[in-house]
Parts: structure tokens; C-alpha cells; sequence
């Protein structure tokens, strides 16, 4: 039950940041929201001695660099649709 509840979690926190960053362009630091609080939530876990860098550092790297990936590609997307639309106005 525990995994499945840590599963239904981390869906709902990566569905939720995939939304943020596809934000208008104007609202690009949205998309930081979830970075932020993950890299809140490793320095909370280090300095209580939850994590060790050496041993935890994949826990540590991988996450971080899927949601700054997201967060890059997500305000790309919407510079994208945003250029996209105003080049349809002036049509």
C-alpha cells in the first residue's frame, strides 16, 4: 500500500509541474514551484541525516534534472504557442 500511495504521489506532483510549465511565457517561474520544493526537501533530509550524497546521489540527480527538464521544455512549448498566435494576429 505504501508504494502504491508513493506512486499515485509522485504522478500527481510530475502531472501537476508538467501543467505549471506549460504556463504562459509571462508566468515562466511557475515551473520552479516543484524544483524548489524538491531541492527544499533534500537540504530538510540532509541536514536531519536522512540522505548521505554518496550513497543516496542517484535519489538526488535524477529527480532533480527530470523536473528542471520539464521546466525547460514546458516554457519552450508555450514561447512556442505564444510566438505561434501572435504570428496569427497579424495575419
Amino acid at each position: 500500500m505504501n508504494t502504491v500511495m508513493t506512486l499515485i504521489i509522485a504522478f500527481v506532483v510530475i502531472v501537476f509541474h508538467v501543467w505549471l510549465c506549460h504556463r504562459s511565457p509571462k508566468f515562466w517561474y511557475l515551473g520552479g514551484i516543484i524544483p524548489l520544493l524538491w531541492i527544499g526537501v533534500l537540504v530538510f533530509l540532509f541536514f536531519n541525516g536522512k540522505i548521505n550524497f554518496g550513497e543516496d546521489w542517484k535519489m538526488i540527480i535524477f529527480p532533480t534534472l527530470i523536473f528542471f527538464l520539464f521546466w525547460i521544455q514546458g516554457h519552450q512549448a508555450a514561447k512556442k504557442k505564444e510566438i505561434e498566435k501572435m504570428k496569427a494576429k497579424d495575419m
